[in-house]
């Protein structure tokens, strides 16, 4: 049986983990955003993509990635407090 203790262990870590999962696909993000506004004009000119467009789009996916995460980490804590 699992006691009191190892489950607010349990909850803390997760919630810990979920922080480092934020940070990680932020640093990518954000590396990618760089990466992809230096490179982005060297994309043929039919694209017609935009530094700004493109910076949006990675915008709106950083917010969907993290929301999508934090939707997980809400059912995990929910799993293990039912325990």
């Amino acid at each position: 049986m699992v006691t009191k203790k190892q489950k607010e262990k349990n909850i803390k870590d997760l919630e810990y983990n979920h922080l480092l999962n934020k940070q990680s696909i932020a640093l990518v993000l954000i590396g990618t955003a760089i990466i992809s506004t230096l490179l982005v004009e060297k994309l043929p000119e039919s694209l017609g993509v935009d530094k700004v467009e493109l910076l949006i789009f990675l915008f709106v996916v950083l917010l969907g990635v993290l929301s999508y995460f934090s939707k997980k980490l809400e059912d995990k804590l929910e799993e293990v407090r039912k325990l």
